[in-house]
């Protein structure tokens, strides 16, 4: 059932379609995305959400008013605990349940156009299909016979979004949808146990709240002129993004480091071992030369022993969180906006150290002696609201026109002691206790990105 009114659909597509584009009033738009059904039981069930696919046909009947054909799949779903040896509830899974449905609307889009943006409004009624197998008993034994039904009830519904103008008469749309199912379909029924021991029901009549993104294609195509007008627009896009990029104002701010520390601390046969990372979001301002920026920031660091020839790490890998504020100077070279050098100096405030935990470790000659044998307790931290700093030398270049890739090279110094932790045991034979902790400090090599806020807000 589900398939021909689809077909019927397509046809008067297809029958209206050289029409509809020799008038140039013709758009079609695929979207998806997110959506939580809303269903009924007296039974223990969980509603995750789910998501819904579809496509529009949009006709032209006046300026800003649409009339829109729409076919659509909505998937529904529950979850629900399973006991195979009902009535008794051990051993029990976790089990799922998922039914798809068809919807076709009829709706009237009113559009409101602003410049490269436009906001809409579509009222819908239409209705929702469901194709299901209905089974019957045969006998009392194992053996069922179904047969294919569906079930057809009526919608109403309403959507709003954004759309967002691309350049060739194409666009973006963002919005949120809500369907009222205006009668039941059928229920969806979970049973087990045979003779049938245990049942499940859920009431479900397709009403539904998704969120939806998609993209529309305009079927007119552009003149030659137009197609002059959009080159000489587009290059004026990147003059103006370009400027945006490098002059002042707000951006967002991405980098990833690698933190090199002494080699004194690489552990042998481990080529990289005294290299760590760190990443860092944030937040700045260019006025003139200078630039403010903060955020948050993480790093991981790595406590060591030393022992006779051999390093070992005992913390591996923990996190420091750090709100970094970092004041950075700059010079264009030359007058292209192709290259910018500058300075940085930066504090960082110390918040939580995460990652450490008890551990115990031991190491061999080889000739069955063991050359030590250590367990590391996380002990209170003591780091927290501590400042240590950074200085260091950067520069950016542009990317894809509206943001700035960022090099920077760096060190950390000034560290507080972080990664608090007690050592105990045996080195060589002789027994061990002492407080340990490691450092922030040392060479940063970081690669970043920029990007000006006023980009999403042309």
């Amino acid at each position: 059932m589900k398939s021909r009114i689809t077909l019927v659909f397509a046809l008067l597509f297809c029958a209206f379609g050289l029409e509809l584009h020799a008038q140039s009033r013709l758009k079609m738009e695929l979207y998806g995305g997110p959506q939580l059904m809303y269903q009924r039981s007296a039974d223990q069930v969980r509603n995750p959400p789910n998501y819904h696919l579809g496509i529009n046909w949009l006709y032209g009947v006046k300026e800003d008013f649409q009339v829109v054909l729409q076919a659509e799949s909505t998937r529904a779903n529950f979850n629900y605990d399973w006991y195979p040896t009902f009535p008794s509830t051990n051993p029990s899974y976790k089990a799922f349940y998922y039914d798809s449905f068809g919807n076709f609307r009829l709706g009237l889009r009113k559009s409101w156009e602003k410049g490269s943006k436009a906001f809409f409004i579509q009222p819908n009624v239409g209705i929702t299909v469901n194709n299901f197998f209905d089974f019957s008993v045969a006998d009392s034994t194992s053996f069922f016979m179904a047969s294919k039904e569906s079930r057809i009830v009526g919608n109403l519904g309403v959507e709003a979004g954004v759309k967002f103008y691309t350049g060739r008469r194409n666009y973006i749309t963002l919005g949120i949808r809500h369907q009222s199912g205006l009668n039941s379909l059928n229920p969806a029924e979970v049973s087990w146990g045979i003779p049938q021991q245990s049942r499940i029901l859920v009431e479900r009549s397709g009403t539904y709240t998704g969120l939806f993104v998609g993209y529309g294609i305009d079927f007119k195509g552009r003149t030659r002129e137009e197609r002059a007008d959009a080159k000489l627009e587009k290059l004026d896009q990147k003059t103006v993004r370009r400027e945006r990029a490098w002059g002042d104002g707000m951006y967002l701010s991405i980098a990833g480091a690698l933190r090199f520390r002494p080699k004194s601390e690489r552990v042998p046969n481990l080529e990289f071992s005294h290299i760590s990372g760190a990443y860092q979001y944030g937040i700045g301002y260019t006025m003139g030369h200078f630039s403010l920026e903060s955020g948050y920031g993480r790093m991981v660091a790595f406590n060591h022993i030393r022992i006779p020839e051999a390093v070992v790490q005992t913390q591996r890998g923990y996190t420091v969180e750090a709100i970094p504020l970092r004041l950075r100077y700059h010079r264009n070279l030359g007058d292209k906006n192709r290259l910018r050098v500058g300075a940085s100096f930066a504090a960082n405030y110390t918040l939580a150290t995460r990652g450490l935990t008890n551990i115990g470790q031991g190491g061999g000659n080889g000739n069955g002696f063991t050359v030590y044998q250590i367990n590391s307790t996380p002990l209170e931290q003591t780091s927290k609201g501590k400042v240590f700093f950074n200085a260091g030398l950067f520069g950016e270049i542009p990317v894809f026109n509206s943001g700035k890739v960022t090099f920077n090279f760096s060190r950390n110094f000034g560290s507080p002691a972080v990664g608090r932790e007690n050592i105990s045991g045996m080195i060589f034979g002789s027994p061990v206790n002492q407080e340990l902790t490691g450092t922030l400090d040392g060479w940063i090599m970081e690669v970043g990105y920029k990007i000006p806020i006023g980009r999403f807000f042309r």
